[in-house]
């Protein structure tokens, strides 16, 4: 066990935005996002007809249109989809109808009850879905944008009247219309009203909990941008943000060489920690996969396009006190001397080897048209 000091590190934002129909979540979230990202940054998972287009006019910000059926997995897969077309920001606008739209949790769940006797049995196979979708949201390597509908809640009390014991429904708020404790997921969770003030019902942050109404602006999202970046590198974030691009690119790198070959061809830069973030700025800038040529080293077959143990760190050497274990959280798969790696260094040597000749020939036609 490591005892070690209390620190915030930086961490993708996670913000809920929970309110009736009309009460400008959609609005809310493009104000949010304008602040933290640019538009071009933005995308906004539809589930709401459409309404994600009615704000274009705002800027030129992304939309995947979500059709029925609503399942988790459907969340999931345009959540992934945003993450690699680079985004930063993702709106979901709503994670309501995962939980009670057409072919969301509550509609699957009436279904296989129709076919089961226990219904305990049926929600242990809906269950660990659902957590799934909570995890693409809480572990995405982008900021995530939550809006969530909700309708006015009851407790009900036992009161003495007349000399009688009888129940009075009484309202206690507002509640979001998913299962119960999503909001506990978000690093802030605000409420909207139907006059589209906010008030906050969760906040990690400390900076809104007990203060008055106000309406979320682009200044709010800056102010969030603000907050989280005071805080320390999360370098294992960084190493994972790193390898996700790499992965999106086409890059199927195992072990450490290869790793640090591809980031230094691909970016120009060295993979070190001072470097990480603009590391991983250049790499969100690249095209897919499809348009990039794929970089693979088998160190046992062939060297490196340059002189990848130039920029390895010496064995145990430390980087401002904590090593790069690349290996540690990504396990090693021995390179195969007939495999893809192989195959890829020996098209491109080939290649290198015809522009040689090509150079060759061009130099001697020159030479004989000069004579």
């Amino acid at each position: 066990m490591i005892i070690r000091k209390a620190e915030r590190k930086q961490a993708k934002l996670r913000i809920g935005l929970f309110g009736p129909s009309g009460s400008g979540k959609t609005m809310s979230a493009l104000k949010l996002a304008a602040g933290l990202t640019s538009w071009e940054k933005t995308l906004i998972i539809d589930t709401e007809n459409g309404s994600a287009d009615l704000y274009s006019h705002l800027g030129p910000y992304n939309v995947i249109h979500l059709e029925p059926p609503f399942s988790p997995e459907r969340y999931i897969e345009a959540i992934k989809a945003a993450e690699d077309a680079g985004m930063e920001v993702i709106i979901v606008d709503s994670i309501s109808h995962e939980w009670s739209g057409v072919g969301g949790v509550l509609e699957i769940a009436d279904q296989l009850s129709a076919s089961s006797k226990n219904s305990f049995t049926v929600w242990t196979k809906l269950t660990p879905r659902h957590n799934r979708f909570i995890d693409s949201i809480v572990q995405s390597t982008i900021n995530v944008i939550c809006c969530g509908r909700s309708k006015q809640d009851y407790v009900l009390n036992q009161v003495e009247k007349n000399g009688k014991t009888i129940t009075v429904p009484e309202k206690v708020g507002m509640k979001a219309i998913t299962r119960e404790g999503f909001e506990y997921e978000m690093t802030v969770a605000f409420d909207l009203a139907i006059n589209n003030f906010a008030s906050t019902s969760k906040d990690r942050t400390g900076n809104f909990k007990g203060k008055p109404e106000f309406l979320i602006s682009e200044e709010t999202g800056k102010f969030l941008k603000e907050w989280n970046e005071s805080g320390v590198p999360d370098k294992k974030f960084l190493k994972e943000k790193i390898m996700h691009n790499l992965k999106r690119l086409g890059q199927e790198v195992k072990t450490k060489e290869q790793i640090m070959t591809a980031v230094s061809t691909i970016t120009g830069l060295e993979l070190i920690e001072e470097n990480f973030d603009e590391i991983i700025a250049r790499l969100e800038q690249l095209p897919k996969e499809e348009e990039l040529p794929i970089i693979e080293v088998n160190e046992n077959l062939n060297p490196a396009p340059f002189n990848a143990v130039e920029t390895r760190p010496a064995p145990g050497e430390s980087l401002d006190g904590d090593e790069i274990d690349w290996t540690k959280d990504f396990p090693i798969e021995p390179p195969k001397e007939d495999g893809p790696m192989a195959r890829a260094m020996n098209k491109i040597n080939a290649e290198k080897e015809k522009d040689k000749q090509g150079s060759l020939i061009d130099n001697k036609s020159t030479a004989y048209v000069n004579r």
